[in-house]
């Protein structure tokens, strides 16, 4: 008898012990299991790290973010890959995608219509659009271990030309009219020193690009020129650059903000400006994703009382 009873408590006993087992499992941390922290956020542990819930909010949404063109659209694009990649990775959204317009007002616009999230705007850009379109800064990129850059206004030393009075009736190279170092700020201070640029000058040609000023003054097709004061150190010979003088400088002028649409979610607004301001030329793996977005190094936090100085600026230039 007492064998028949031994017999039928040992399963009883081990289905019990299952049973057991199985309650307290359910209540532990394991990977992949659900808790709720203290805000009542349902957070999910995978592989020993807590993943916020919030992380796959956006798991649907398509980040675009606006430029224009430094080269061609299509090289543009290509160089902009790895960071598009990194934002969507980082941010969890579905895609991140560059869209290109002509100038900064086609940034702005789009902007405005939606149709962008984001826009690496130029600093007068921004100037002009931040209240009509409610801009919101997010951040500015640091090159060349500054996050601010100079105008210059440049003449061969052997041209007799000393200071920027001398300038009258002579030949001069500008950038493009969007450019604040390569014309808005050198404008301003040929201003201040009683030159009219728009009739003084014998000549004035816009050239496009920063580096073909600095060699067209270097060759004497033009007297002098604007360009930002790095611009120099793109001539390949080096000892050519000792060859032009400096006429005047401008302030240090902020580098360009990147906004985002007044209307764009602030959760995920803060994610966007973070996933930004981690990146850095240091780590090896973000160096293949910043050094293609024009000698980019990392970001900082940008704020609309950086661009004060340029706010002065267009105010002279607007009388």
């Amino acid at each position: 008898m007492f064998q028949i009873l031994n017999q039928i408590r040992k399963p009883l006993l081990l289905v019990t012990i299952i049973f057991s087992m199985a309650i307290f499992s359910g209540c532990g941390g394991g990977a992949g299991d659900s808790k709720s922290d203290k805000t009542g956020k349902t957070n999910t542990q995978v592989d020993g790290k807590t993943l916020d819930s919030s992380a796959s909010k956006f798991k649907d949404v398509v980040i675009k973010v606006g430029r224009i063109p430094f080269s061609n659209s299509s090289d543009l694009v290509r160089q902009h890959e790895g960071l598009m990649k990194y934002l969507k990775d980082t941010l969890g959204v579905k895609e991140a995608r560059l869209v290109t317009a002509s100038n900064y007002d086609g940034i702005l616009q789009k902007l405005d219509r939606g149709e962008i999230d984001i826009g690496w705007l130029g600093t007068q850009a921004y100037v002009e659009g931040k209240e009509k379109f409610k801009l919101k800064p997010l951040v500015k990129p640091v090159r060349f271990g500054t996050t601010s850059y100079r105008g210059i206004i440049i003449a061969r030393g052997d041209s007799g030309i000393k200071r920027l009075s001398d300038l009258k009736g002579k030949k001069f190279a500008w950038v493009e009219k969007e450019s604040a170092s390569g014309y808005i700020f050198p404008k301003a201070i040929l201003i201040e020193a009683g030159i009219n640029p728009d009739k003084d000058f014998s000549e004035a040609a816009f050239l496009t690009k920063h580096d073909a000023v600095v060699l067209n003054v270097l060759l004497g097709k033009y007297d002098a020129g604007a360009c930002y004061d790095d611009a120099r150190k793109t001539l390949k010979d080096q000892e050519k650059a000792r060859e032009l003088t400096i006429l005047g400088t401008t302030q240090d002028i902020s580098n360009e903000p990147l906004v985002c649409r007044a209307d764009l979610p602030d959760d995920l607004t803060a994610m966007i400006k973070d996933a930004f301001l981690k990146l850095s030329i240091n780590n090896p793996l973000h160096k293949a994703i910043l050094q293609p977005c024009t000698d980019v190094q990392g970001f900082v936090p940008a704020n609309d009382a950086d661009y004060e100085y340029v706010r002065k600026v267009y105010r002279l230039l607007s009388k």
